[in-house]
């Protein structure tokens, strides 16, 4: 049985759900053709780092990240920090001829993404993404529907992604109200996920955009701990940590194949615990997908009786091997780790293979380019084409 060495640096929420997924994806999809180990976890300080290994069963622990990218044991070097660390980390890990696997959003900005997608490249090691999303098998259906022609040629997207988990203002400042840190606000946090699913979706580049951002709750009490998220409100200082990154935002935009669209993202929309979905119009039908509805894609197709045409709801089952290696019947509800089992195992098989993963650092830079657009266009005010931003 292979053995893939995992070196996980960040062990917050992110970094708790990669460990969780590494244990399962055995379980879900067997040792074949390899088993990830979980062998040494990074954090701020010792303290932190040894909790950590103890409660996510990682066999070492160190509070010095480096130590994970020498060590020659190590296959994959998992990076779980804020977005301002990747790049530096990544590179290192690169340098060291390890395969990588990052959290969204890739980097701070376009050209440190395109930087990181072509280290790897030259060097031949396997990148992959954290765009789980977009691994749910019912985007896998839909992205086979558009590119076998079942609506036609696309004409029109509509997405939202709209959650209230920085709805209210006593919630502590972090490292995603902090520019320097995060290198943008809802339009990456968020926004990456947005056009990841229109770029798994169409496979058309986004060529223009133009956006609006706002910050919504423009300071937040000190934390109490060391800036990590959190939605505990008690034990603060009580000082008050001006915000700098967007809250909502909204945009449209133009792609290389004429498809037109929009999109909204919020974090602060009261109310809505999580609210993801699309629209995406075609010449001869349509498809619509709903986060309440997680496992379900609403399809429409031109022809038939006027009188009785229309969307169809097509449950997720086990048709799809990544569905299956869950559940046997369809309609039993596959989540948010699920999904991330699944990007786990798409890892493991590239590593395994010696095959590109996939979404890579490539698609990821593609991504954050577009993020760029976007803030770029609320800068200004103005129409941005995409390919204006430096790389």
């Amino acid at each position: 049985m292979r053995e893939l060495k995992i070196g996980l640096i960040g062990a917050g929420w992110m970094g708790k759900a990669h460990a969780m997924c590494y244990r399962a994806q055995p379980l879900a999809f067997g040792a074949k053709p390899a088993v990830p180990v979980l062998e040494v976890v990074a954090e701020v300080n010792e303290e932190i780092a040894s909790r950590s290994a103890r409660e996510f069963g990682f066999r070492r622990h160190t509070a010095e990240w480096r130590e994970i990218v020498d060590d020659p044991t190590i296959d994959i070097v998992d990076i779980n920090t804020p977005n301002d660390l990747h790049y530096e980390m990544a590179m290192a890990a690169i340098a060291a001829g390890k395969h990588v696997y990052c959290e969204k959003p890739l980097a701070n900005d376009a050209k440190e993404a395109f930087a990181m997608a072509e280290a790897a490249e030259k060097a031949g090691v396997i990148t992959m993404v954290g765009f789980n999303y977009i691994k749910n098998p019912v985007q896998t259906l839909a992205r086979r529907l558009v590119a076998d022609g079942e609506i036609g040629a696309p004409s029109y997207y509509r997405g939202s992604f709209s959650a209230d988990f920085l709805g209210r203002p006593e919630i502590p400042f972090s490292w995603r109200n902090d520019k320097a840190q995060a290198g943008s606000g809802v339009i990456g946090d968020i926004g990456a996920h947005c056009f990841a699913y229109l770029q798994h979706l169409v496979g058309q580049p986004v060529e223009e955009v133009v956006c609006n951002l706002e910050i919504v709750i423009p300071e937040r009490p000190a934390p109490a701990a060391h800036g990590g998220f959190s939605q505990d409100t008690g034990g603060g200082s009580g000082q008050m940590v001006r915000v700098d990154t967007d809250d909502l935002a909204t945009a449209m935009f133009k792609t290389s194949g004429g498809l037109n669209g929009h999109m909204e993202m919020s974090r602060v929309s009261v109310g809505k615990r999580m609210d993801i979905g699309y629209e995406l119009t075609g010449t001869q039908g349509a498809l619509r997908y709903f986060y309440d509805r997680i496992n379900d894609l609403q399809v429409y197709k031109q022809g038939g009786d006027p009188g009785t045409t229309g969307f169809k709801h097509v449950a997720m089952g086990p048709t799809d091997p990544r569905y299956a290696a869950f559940y046997p019947v369809p309609g039993l509800g596959a989540g948010y780790n699920d999904f991330k089992v699944m990007e786990v195992q798409d890892l493991i098989e590239a590593v395994a293979a010696g095959e590109p993963a996939y979404p890579d650092f490539r698609f990821a830079a593609e991504v954050q380019r577009v993020i760029d657009a976007c803030i770029l266009s609320d800068a200004e005010r103005r129409w941005v084409r995409v390919d204006e931003i430096a790389i």
